[in-house]
């Protein structure tokens, strides 16, 4: 059975009701308060919605994930997409909406503008510098709503760039979420990377090495194909490999002990793995090897 998702152009309103304004901006509890703090399922044609929320709680939906989220945070909500919000009573924030089209007609560079926050919906994290970023966010919101509720000369222009401001700090807190991201899963990897070369001649499960980091075997994997092209499990053999072909090239170890030497408790299932891997017999790769 197909379910109708009311389209509005601002919430509960007709379709019409931004058309004579580029920008509209509004506190959460303007719509929300009254309707017990929560805003239903729907969606909004040619808009892009952005909630901040500074204070409180926000249980957010965004087509088909429904999340809680502690502040401070801002949602981007492109045009169409499903959502809705529960907050926590005297949760304290703003909506800004934004016609793109309009928008556009009145700057340059509006579209480019827009571009870098169009796409798929997403909650951004404002606890960047600390909280120096939500209180600069903060500050460029309330500029916005002086300037649309008492509007002076040259308004909407004024109001574009402050939302060009806006739209573009945003876009540093999400590249900065990004490059923290990134920062930690390269740790992550670094840790992961130490673990092996301890242990590699232990034979450690996948599921081993990953509750030694604290992750799931699944988010290894993807760590891991991410950074380095290769399952986690890959990674090992390929270590435990290279040590082999260290000893035998470097050694005189006979096969059946240098097996044992790295943790096969048979020499039979070792050169079955040598060759798997390398595609020689240990004895065949450390004759070649030594010529």
């Amino acid at each position: 059975m197909s379910v109708l998702v009311p389209t509005f152009s601002l919430y509960g309103e007709a379709q019409t009701a931004v058309s004579r304004e580029f920008i509209h901006i509004e506190e959460i509890s303007a719509r929300s308060a009254a309707r017990n703090w929560q805003i239903d399922t729907h969606t909004h044609e040619g808009l892009l919605q952005v909630l901040f929320v500074f204070s409180g709680t926000a249980r957010v939906r965004l087509d088909n994930l429904e999340q809680d989220y502690e502040p401070p945070l801002a949602v981007v909500i492109p045009p169409g997409v499903i959502h809705a919000f529960k907050f926590m009573p005297q949760t304290e924030g703003c909506v800004l909406t934004l016609d793109s089209a309009g928008l556009a007609s009145q700057s340059e560079d509006a579209t480019q503008m827009f571009a870098v926050l169009r796409g798929a919906a997403e909650v951004i994290h404002l606890s960047g510098e600390d909280g120096q970023s939500a209180r600069r966010i903060r500050g460029l919101l309330d500029q916005i709503e002086a300037e649309f509720r008492a509007p002076g000369a040259a308004s909407v222009r004024l109001q574009v760039w402050l939302v060009r401001a806006l739209l573009l700090l945003l876009v540093r807190e999400r590249l900065r979420a990004d490059e923290s991201a990134e920062g930690k899963s390269n740790a992550l990897m670094e840790k992961f990377r130490q673990l092996v070369e301890a242990h590699y001649a232990e034979h450690w499960p996948v599921e081993t090495y990953a509750a030694a980091l604290n992750l799931t075997e699944s988010r290894l994997n993807r760590l891991s194909r991410k950074l380095s092209g290769q399952t986690a499990f890959a990674l090992t053999q390929e270590r435990l490999l290279l040590e082999a072909r260290r000893k035998l090239i470097y050694t005189a170890t006979p096969v059946s002990q240098l097996a044992y030497e790295l943790g096969f408790s048979d020499p039979a299932y070792f050169c079955r793995f040598f060759k798997k891997l390398s595609g020689q017999a240990p004895s065949v790769f450390r004759a070649s090897s030594t010529r």
